[in-house]
């Protein structure tokens, strides 16, 4: 298996540093099947993360270094130099750019978050990871940063860096409310749109720091036309059709008769907690398929939309979804509504598909006996859905909503319901 018959299970819990380095170094990948090249590849993965943090400390200490040369005894300065990376940058052949942002890290990951720096060196987060935890706490002070560190480090290695990035977002604003609003309106001073040509010959057109509310109803809108157009038989695709819509309603060009339109603007789909509607806390909300927002922004929506059938979902006190339905005199049938009320996402890990954008699959399939009930039913995206109808792969559903995977090499992963 290994040379020195270093085996699997030995390696994966191995300390990054010296001793993962050499038997790592010792692997014969010929003699390894599947699922023990996937370990070493996780392995791999923190050994380097362990590098880019060594590479990180190094260089924050050069900022402290007075002029020398090859002789001068090791001292250090008080404060960094001005230029410290410059030296990175002519010494690793950088740009004077991508050498700010090595020295950035440096200074983030070593000195404002060292936990951040030691996840990293033990290769419990990679650097990618530890960017996004540096972004999304830096409009905080730095003592507030660090127990938002602390509370989000033990998962953060299970979150790929688009699930980290709104569970981040989701505490910032839970952290102070009030900073968060004043930093929304200092932002939205600076909204623009940005226009120019592609290196394809095309051409981008997008709008920044626009108010979250008027930018969801405006994508739901869209969606809702494209999607009215695809079902009265039009061929182009989806994504074609929301940016045409999207040039031809900027263009003055209405909806016609070939793509009909609702009688309303597509609706957003809101969750947030009823005392926000009362007005009685400021826990941020969530729009489906973009993340929290503060609490006035989600009581701003859920005002514009009280022409609209509501929907209602009760959650448990450990946040998981027991019902939902529709504030009507008739309820549905409801158990699609209902699955996709508990799944919010794709439920293959990682995966962040919002549920209206995907499949509702039997994960026992219904001509193998599988019910068409909740606790047989999730939420796939087509990609997901095709994978996990690919060799080697299966999928339960041991209780509903948690869903199990084992991919053709012989790996488990789980999904659980996400937090509310």
């Amino acid at each position: 298996m290994f040379d020195d018959r270093v085996d699997v299970d030995v390696l994966a819990g191995m300390p990054t540093g010296i001793d993962l380095a050499a038997a790592l170094a010792r692997v014969d990948r010929a003699a390894l099947n599947g699922f023990e090249l996937v370990e070493v590849a996780k392995a791999i993965t923190r050994q380097v993360a362990h590098y880019q943090a060594e590479l990180l400390a190094t260089v924050a200490e050069v900022a402290y270094c007075p002029p020398g040369n090859e002789t001068s005894p090791a001292q250090r300065t008080d404060h960094p130099a001005e230029y410290a990376a410059d030296e990175v940058r002519l010494a690793l052949t950088l740009t004077r750019r991508a050498a700010d942002t090595l020295m950035g890290d440096a200074y983030t990951l070593v000195e404002r978050l060292p936990a951040v720096y030691e996840a990293l060196r033990s290769g419990q987060v990679d650097l990618a990871r530890a960017r996004v935890l540096d972004q999304e706490t830096a409009v905080l002070p730095e003592p507030v940063a660090r127990e938002m560190v602390d509370l989000i480090l033990p998962v953060a290695g299970e979150l790929t860096t688009g699930q980290l990035r709104v569970r981040l977002r989701r505490l910032v604003i839970e952290a102070d409310p009030s900073a968060a609003a004043t930093r929304q309106r200092q932002a939205l001073a600076r909204r623009r749109v940005e226009h120019g040509l592609d290196t394809d010959g095309t051409a981008t057109l997008a709008g920044y720091h626009l108010p979250p509310d008027k930018a969801a109803t405006a994508a739901a809108r869209i969606d809702t036309l494209a999607t009215a157009a695809k079902q009265a038989g039009d061929t182009r695709t989806l994504d074609e059709l929301r940016a045409d819509l999207y040039l031809d309603i900027l263009n003055g060009i209405l909806p016609t008769d070939t793509t009909p339109a609702p009688a309303s603007q597509g609706g957003v789909e809101l969750v947030v907690p009823l005392a926000v509607l009362a007005g009685l806390c400021q826990q941020p909300g969530q729009i489906k398929g973009w993340g929290p927002v503060l609490a006035e922004v989600a009581a701003k929506l859920a005002d514009q939309q009280r022409e609209r059938p509501w929907r209602y979902t009760v959650v448990n006190d450990k946040g998981v979804v027991v019902g939902h339905g529709r504030l009507r005199r008739r309820p549905p049938a409801g158990v699609a509504a209902l699955v996709r009320a508990r799944d919010r996402t794709c439920r293959a890990p990682g995966c962040r598909t919002p549920a209206h954008r995907a499949d509702l699959d039997h994960t026992t399939a219904w001509q193998d006996g599988g019910p068409t009930t909740a606790a047989n039913l999730g939420v796939l995206c087509r990609h997901c859905h095709g994978y996990k109808h690919s060799e080697g792969v299966t999928l339960t559903q041991p209780t509903p909503g948690t869903f199990q995977w084992t991919t053709r090499l012989g790996h488990t992963y789980t999904t659980t319901p996400e937090p509310p």
